[in-house]
């Protein structure tokens, strides 16, 4: 597979076309992204609304107002997420699958807030990754970030992997790709967590712990995915990728037949998601009805085509009866445009695992509390229709 567009290329093809040397041009940019999800007021530049399905070219600038929010996967199973009042532009995006050096990809965004999760150009080519704002130059190690651009600051955070920023200077230019290796570099880190890196001006980047612990932006949303699960259907044996959960009850990806970590069992899984409890000692409460609130949800839909796309999940509830040792739950599933209402009853057992009754679920799930019944999880999966099926993973807390 070979993609190569850029804003050069195209402006070269065009002079050699005027000039005599090329027999046509066509007028579009060959299509580098695909649009997974949009909602609200959500445009490419000059005021085409965005829908689900649209192409996304080389040069176009995607722009959200204070509800429009646009998923887009790009050819080498890239994720980016443009947040509300956000406007980011795909400046340059070349994939060679054959020849890594001739990957190129760069974005600019000049205001608002967008995650990006590197895809196969920039994990085999990541001196030829840029996201630029309007003070700071950002390059990655293999990475799924999120990035705040104003006038004059830029913050990054990072879940997975690693960054590296600048402010702009002479020896950091904005056309130029990759991260800059001035004195004003400063690197991030996915494992810590709750902190980011802030740029003011042309102020080297510092490190930053909010007071109250909460980051200037999600990390991430509930309707993103927490893993880039893209179009990839390839089977690996192991630990699933991109852990996601609390300490207690933890996720990741189905690979085929994943072990648990160690100190930790598996308590529940489908084909897209497992899921894992911590091995510890502990008693359920026998006493009591407690209504659980939702802390983490993610979500998809697959359609027959094999590629899993972002779903969300609103109006949950989950309860346990410890006195019957029961638990109900409910929440809505939307995908599309479409609402889609599940819900599930059951026993809990003695170990915490839960067991569905079929009788009364229109869901198929499986989960677990953790030992003391602070905590609860699940996976859950349904058909929807011959061409849709429903996955994803709750996390619920006292």
């Amino acid at each position: 597979m070979k993609i190569i567009v850029s804003i050069q290329s195209a402006a070269l093809a065009i002079l050699l076309a005027i000039g005599g040397l090329l027999p046509s041009v066509s007028g579009a940019a060959e299509s580098v992204g695909r649009v997974l999800f949009a909602i609200g007021d959500a445009k490419l530049a000059g005021g085409n609304a965005i829908k689900k399905g649209d192409t996304i070219s080389v040069g176009q600038t995607v722009t959200t107002g204070t509800n429009g929010h646009v998923h887009i996967r790009f050819v080498d199973e890239a994720f980016v997420s443009v947040r509300p009042n956000s406007s980011l532009t795909v400046e340059q995006y070349a994939y060679d699958a054959k020849d890594p050096a001739n990957n190129k990809v760069r974005f600019n965004l000049t205001q608002g807030v967008a995650r990006l999760i590197t895809g196969k150009a920039g994990q085999a080519a990541k001196e030829n990754f840029r996201l630029n704002t309007p003070v700071a130059a950002i390059g990655i190690r293999g990475t799924d970030f999120l990035v705040q651009a104003k006038s004059a600051l830029t913050r990054v955070a990072v879940q997975q992997g690693a960054i590296v920023i600048s402010p702009f200077s002479e020896s950091c230019a904005r056309a130029a790709l990759g991260s800059c290796g001035d004195t004003n570099a400063r690197e991030l880190v996915g494992s810590l967590s709750g902190i980011y890196l802030e740029v003011k001006g042309t102020s080297a980047p510092t490190l930053v712990t909010p007071p109250n612990g909460r980051l200037p932006f999600e990390l991430p949303r509930p309707e993103e995915p927490k893993v880039n699960v893209g179009g990839d259907t390839a089977k690996t044996a192991g630990l699933p990728e991109g852990m996601s959960g609390s300490t207690n009850l933890m996720w990741g990806r189905w690979s085929g037949r994943a072990t648990a970590p160690a100190g930790y069992e598996t308590v529940g899984h489908n084909d897209a998601l497992v899921l894992f409890r911590t091995i510890e000692t502990g008693s359920l409460p026998t006493t009591g009805f407690v209504l659980f609130q939702l802390q983490e949800s993610e979500a998809y839909g697959r359609h027959n085509s094999g590629v899993y796309e972002p779903a969300s999940v609103s109006a949950g509830s989950f309860s346990v009866n410890f006195d019957k040792m029961k638990y109900a739950t409910n929440f809505v599933w939307e995908f599309d445009g479409r609402d889609y209402f599940m819900h599930s009853k059951g026993s809990i057992k003695d170990n915490g695992r839960m067991a569905a009754d079929r009788s009364e679920s229109n869901v198929a799930l499986s989960g677990a509390l953790n030992s003391n019944g602070q905590e609860a999880a699940y996976i859950y999966f349904k058909n929807i229709n011959n061409d849709l099926k429903a996955y994803g993973i709750l996390r619920w807390e006292r």
